[in-house]
């Protein structure tokens, strides 16, 4: 199943899984997308702004917090990048993220974006297609990751996020269909 999911990934060339190359530009895109589907959402839900704090860390993660940028990059290795502790500021970017990490944690329960999240998964249908291809991108994304094929796990990864956009926007818009 995982294999299907990043099918294109056998036309691609490996070097398109490495970091700042197409697969992952496009990634970006997507999550870039997704965050303004969430900070652009008609009503200001917990889960809304949840929702954007928790895709501005994915998108800020996907960039490893800035250190893949190409001031970082090592011209002979693409995939090569300074560790943070050997960086001169790089222990703030650990505090930083440590912090923001927290934050989420306490937003989630100050809000009780759990309770909201509970009563929209109970109260709607889900999409079945954007959830299973989520879950599967979800899966292709670790089973590819722990056989070190880069390009095939940000394949999976850029399902997951393909499909959760089209959730997120379906909720964010109040277009998912009431179980009542």
């Amino acid at each position: 199943m995982a294999l299907a999911c990043t099918a294109g990934g056998f036309l691609l060339p490996v070097a398109y899984g490495d970091k700042n190359c197409p697969v992952e530009t496009v990634q970006m895109v997507i999550l870039a997308i997704c965050l303004w589907i969430s900070c652009t959402a008609r009503e200001k839900r917990p889960l809304d702004v949840f929702a954007s704090l928790v895709l501005f860390f994915v998108l800020a993660r996907e960039v490893n917090y800035g250190r893949t940028l190409s001031i970082f990059a090592d011209p002979e290795n693409a995939n090569k990048f300074p560790k943070w502790k050997d960086m001169e500021y790089g222990w703030v970017a650990h505090l930083c993220v440590g912090l923001y990490m927290v934050w989420l944690v306490v937003y989630f329960c100050w809000r009780k974006v759990w309770k909201e999240l509970w009563e929209t998964c109970r109260g709607v249908k889900l999409p079945a297609a954007d959830v299973l291809l989520a879950l599967v991108g979800l899966a292709a994304a670790l089973v590819f990751e722990s056989a070190h094929d880069s390009l095939h796990e940000e394949l999976g990864e850029l399902l997951m996020y393909t499909a959760g956009m089209g959730v997120l926007y379906l909720y964010t818009r109040k277009k998912l269909i009431s179980v009542d």
